[in-house]
């Protein structure tokens, strides 16, 4: 929802269509160089536990599987995650003003496979996709804003709390990966790297410890795997 807001949101106004995003331009040129839109992993969407094998993730991470609660469920936000005890401390989450002790669990897993129209060439999806997930100049929020008050009633209002969630999200471009990728991390609930290939775009889950790094290198691990299956 997000990723379209955006989207409407800057085509809305034909100036944003020069916006350019420095940090994946190269990386830009070469997916659509390349063409591969990743169509193969279509078929995954209704077997989520071979986008991402079991044997896969344990392969990059031993998983307590005797143990391990897995969630599968299949479509556009389906999901294939293991979720297992680890030796962290738990953490108090506070939910409509009651505080929640809560297990700090280890966690791996994919989700959201899901595909820009075929119509949209490889350029746009990137771009499109970008602009979710970067930081916005000030001049592309004035933008934003502006197109916002041309719309009117629920679209506006949508509009404007998204871009509330939106500027509070901050996410790390990983170079190299897919068409492009972004990373974020949370203390309490672990990394989450949104992938897009070509047309596909999916989300690795994961935490196994309280270090950023050690998560986001096992994220892009887990990540290569499921791109290869279209390579």
């Amino acid at each position: 929802m997000l990723t379209g807001m955006i989207f409407l949101l800057f085509s809305c106004n034909s100036e944003t269509k020069e916006v350019s995003i420095s940090t994946s331009d190269s990386k830009s040129e070469k997916s659509v160089k390349d063409g591969n839109t990743y169509e193969c992993l279509k078929e995954f969407q209704d077997n989520y536990n071979l986008l991402l094998t079991k044997e896969e993730m344990n392969a990059v991470f031993p998983i307590d599987f005797e143990n391990a609660k897995q969630d599968l469920t299949s479509g556009t936000y389906g999901n294939h995650t293991y979720v297992w005890e680890s030796d962290r401390p738990s953490f108090i989450m506070e939910i409509s003003g009651m505080k929640m002790d809560v297990p700090d669990q280890n966690l791996i897993g994919v989700k959201m496979l899901s595909f820009a129209s075929e119509s949209t060439n490889l350029e746009d999806a990137i771009r499109n996709f970008d602009r979710a997930y970067k930081k916005l100049s000030d001049k592309e929020l004035e933008q934003i804003q502006s197109n916002l008050e041309k719309e009117g009633g629920e679209v506006k209002e949508t509009g404007k709390d998204l871009m509330e969630v939106r500027e509070k999200m901050q996410h790390e471009f990983v170079d190299g990966l897919g068409s492009s990728a972004w990373y974020k991390w949370n203390e309490k609930f672990g990394g989450e790297l949104i992938v897009l290939g070509g047309r596909a775009k999916f989300h690795i889950v994961n935490k196994i410890s309280d270090n950023p790094e050690e998560n986001k290198k096992l994220a892009i691990e887990l990540a290569k795997k499921v791109l290869s299956k279209c390579e």
